[in-house]
């Protein structure tokens, strides 16, 4: 298996949507500019992305691996060759369970006030939309707010 990380283009914008519809994650902000994706023979087989917000924080999200191609390590390669590139303070907003994968590389869980305006208001978003979910849900999801320096 020969997989590249690269950048998305512009052509992929629809595979990037479908991708995060699969996911059945945060549809908010897709833009392709923002994308790396992991391709394997001419095909889209993961992707993640940096989302800029309005005071430009930068956040980690919507990151996905198809079924086939998980437990491989795709998921970390991707979220290596942003880190590669990312110099400054990034943030993310994940489900507590997955608190101590993204401790791997070097996230830490910050209370709400420590968050910048713009990014804490998508995270208050964010949550009151996974409260809302949960009621039909018999696990409930809580996510959390993360940071790396």
């Amino acid at each position: 298996m020969t997989i590249s990380i690269r950048p998305a283009r512009s052509e992929e914008q629809q595979i990037i949507v479908s991708l995060i519809r699969q996911a059945k994650i945060s549809p908010r902000n897709l833009r392709w500019e923002h994308f790396l994706v992991a391709e394997e023979n001419g095909q889209v087989v993961g992707i993640r992305q940096v989302r800029v917000h309005v005071q430009g924080t930068r956040e980690v999200g919507s990151g996905f691996v198809l079924p086939e191609y998980r437990h491989q390590g795709l998921s970390a390669r991707l979220m290596n060759e942003i880190l590669s590139r990312e110099k400054g303070t990034l943030y993310l907003m994940c489900r507590d369970k997955w608190a101590s994968y993204y401790e791997q590389f070097g996230f830490r869980q910050v209370n709400i006030d420590q968050l910048p305006r713009d990014f804490r208001k998508e995270y208050q978003i964010g949550k009151t939309i996974t409260s809302l979910i949960s009621v039909f849900m018999k696990d409930k999801i809580r996510i959390i707010p993360m940071k790396r320096e």
